[in-house]
């Protein structure tokens, strides 16, 4: 019995945390009610209360659901334990890119955290968390860069610090746009074409047949 009962807590829990991803997405987090996550649920308020406290702990709750896409990325440039070449480098990104393109339910998360939420205060633990986040992935492209220097396949007139932090700010740029536009915005499209000429630059060769990045207009 007390395993069934952990297990239908366990179940009530995970509804309200999905409850809360759609009312959030419709309402904002600002705007979202507790009442409205519990009727969504098929839960009380008191259920809300009993597993999460409050809306703060609710939200906090969510947010640790989601993988950061830049936790992922890191792990992947990174998976022998040190830096790749930059000829593979774009394609790594690119499978991450596509993971997420067609994961649905973490669109909805990011486009939770990143448009439809004001960090106040209180909700310091979830920006904190993509800060970090934010600077290991920046620090990767830089380590990865500087040894694509040392190699001679960065152009002498990058420095890899300014490297990263382009490419990071062309990372952010193209997740940005795509959870603000309509399904006709091809994420993997978009960034495939960008780190053609990005990476065409790097290398300081003009890139062949490259395409202008076009973006949807809001």
């Amino acid at each position: 019995m007390a395993r069934r009962t952990k297990q239908e807590a366990d179940e009530t829990r995970e509804a309200l945390l999905n409850a809360a991803e759609r009312v959030f997405l419709k309402r904002g987090v600002a705007r979202a009610s507790l009442d409205e996550v519990a009727r969504v649920a098929g839960c009380t308020r008191g259920a809300v209360h009993w597993h999460f406290g409050d809306k703060l702990g609710l939200f906090l709750a969510l947010d640790e659901r989601l993988f950061l896409f830049q936790d992922e990325l890191r792990q992947a440039l990174m998976a022998d334990g040190e830096c790749m070449k930059l000829s593979r480098f774009a394609e790594v990104i690119l499978v991450c890119i596509a993971r997420l393109e067609h994961d649905e339910g973490r669109r909805r998360l990011l486009t939770v955290m990143w448009q439809r939420c004001e960090y106040v205060d209180e909700m310091a633990p979830a920006l904190e968390r993509r800060r970090r986040a934010d600077v290991a992935i920046s620090d990767v492209f830089r380590q990865c860069f500087e040894q694509a220097m040392e190699r001679g396949e960065l152009a002498p007139y990058w420095q890899p610090s300014q490297a990263a932090l382009f490419l990071h700010a062309l990372m952010v740029g193209f997740l940005t746009e795509w959870l603000r536009s309509d399904a006709a915005f091809s994420l993997s499209d978009q960034v495939r074409g960008g780190l053609k000429m990005f990476f065409s630059c790097l290398s300081g060769i003009p890139p062949s047949n490259a395409q202008p990045t076009v973006f949807a207009t809001a």
